[in-house]
């Protein structure tokens, strides 16, 4: 029997596929993705279109001093020394120093190179350094203008400190009258005895010194400028720099004070037991500027002293001399006086030709 055919089904052709758009609505806030369906014959095929990431936003941060901060901005900071102070803050400094009732005295193991008071003027400085028993040895002007008045003085211990070898630079003190800064500096003799007595020195009598001068000078304070006190006696600058008995020969010779009679640029000499002599030597006019570019804060240090012994006349090389009476000096501040140390050697020697 012959099998029967069985009709065959035609299906209708299959339509294209097409993209069919989703009718556009607004997308909520929250919405994290697109759809996109697609008709694939019977069926539906649907397409999630992930959304490109948001833009970050800039994100400001509040210091503490209520700055507000960029944090994607690039910053360049410049390199500053640790504890640096430029020199106009040092000078404003200067004048508010701390309360310490020990004057003068060593404190944390570092020590103050002066002593700051309240403004009084030439006279009455004069005065109360011969209340306190002082020798007033000279009184002269720093600076062109007369605001910074220099008075060196002297009594019969600091003599006597500086009457051993190599130790004539402590025979005498200096206070500077400021009246730029309104105030009153007077070098601290337990900072330099330290210094410039070396291994001889005498802290009873340093400190007998002191006490004359802080009986008499009420309310003075220590300054901002300090060192540590067992570093004084091998104290420099830097590494490579010189220290104190690294003194330079200005001259040679028996006549030595002879030369210097009737010289306009000779400030004071002081006599010292040995048979030494200090002198307080007056700078060039254009080298005598230094002070007013590092501070004049401490100007206290000039007229410069000269020591005359055993025939020589020998000065504290400058390097050393001006960094251990600015000891707060940056690198930066002294490369602006940098001829200065060969400037005051130039015009010391010219005195004894």
């Amino acid at each position: 029997m012959k099998e029967t055919a069985k009709p065959l089904k035609v299906s209708a052709p299959a339509k294209k596929k097409e993209l069919v758009a989703e009718p556009k609505t607004e997308a909520p806030v929250k919405k994290e993705a697109d759809t996109q369906r697609i008709q694939n014959g019977g069926e539906t095929i649907e397409i999630i279109l992930p959304q490109p990431p948001e833009v970050p936003q800039v994100i400001n941060v509040v210091t503490k001093n209520s700055s507000v901060i960029n944090t994607r901005s690039i910053k360049f900071s410049k390199r500053i020394p640790p504890n640096y102070m430029p020199s106009e803050q040092r000078q404003t400094k200067a004048q508010v120093q701390n309360s310490s009732t020990n004057i003068g005295e060593v404190t944390n193991g570092k020590i103050s190179t002066y002593l700051r008071g309240k403004f009084m003027d030439v006279k009455t400085a004069q005065a109360t350094l011969k209340d306190a028993g002082f020798d007033i040895i000279s009184t002269s002007p720093v600076n062109k203008k007369g605001s910074l008045v220099s008075i060196v003085f002297t009594d019969k211990t600091l003599i006597e400190m500086g009457s051993q070898k190599n130790t004539g630079f402590i025979a005498s003190l200096r206070l500077l009258v400021n009246k730029k800064d309104n105030h009153i500096s007077i070098v601290n003799p337990q900072y330099v005895a330290k210094a410039f007595m070396q291994e001889n020195y005498n802290e009873e009598k340093a400190k007998a010194v002191l006490k004359k001068l802080t009986d008499k000078f009420t309310g003075l304070l220590n300054s901002k400028d300090q060192l540590k006190f067992q570093l004084l006696p091998k104290y420099q600058f830097m590494h490579g720099m010189p220290q104190y008995n690294d003194m330079v020969t200005v001259a040679r010779g028996n006549d030595l004070l002879a030369k210097l009679k009737d010289n306009k640029n000779v400030v004071f000499i002081q006599k010292i037991n040995n048979g030494s002599t200090l002198v307080g030597v007056k700078l060039g006019r254009k080298t005598n500027k230094f002070t007013s570019k590092i501070g004049t804060n401490n100007a206290a240090l000039l007229p410069y002293p000269v020591l005359i012994e055993n025939g020589e006349a020998k000065i504290l090389e400058p390097k050393y001399y001006i960094s251990v009476m600015y000891p707060l000096l940056q690198m930066s501040e002294f490369m602006t006086i940098a001829t200065v140390p060969g400037a005051i050697i130039k015009d010391i020697s010219r005195i004894f030709r």
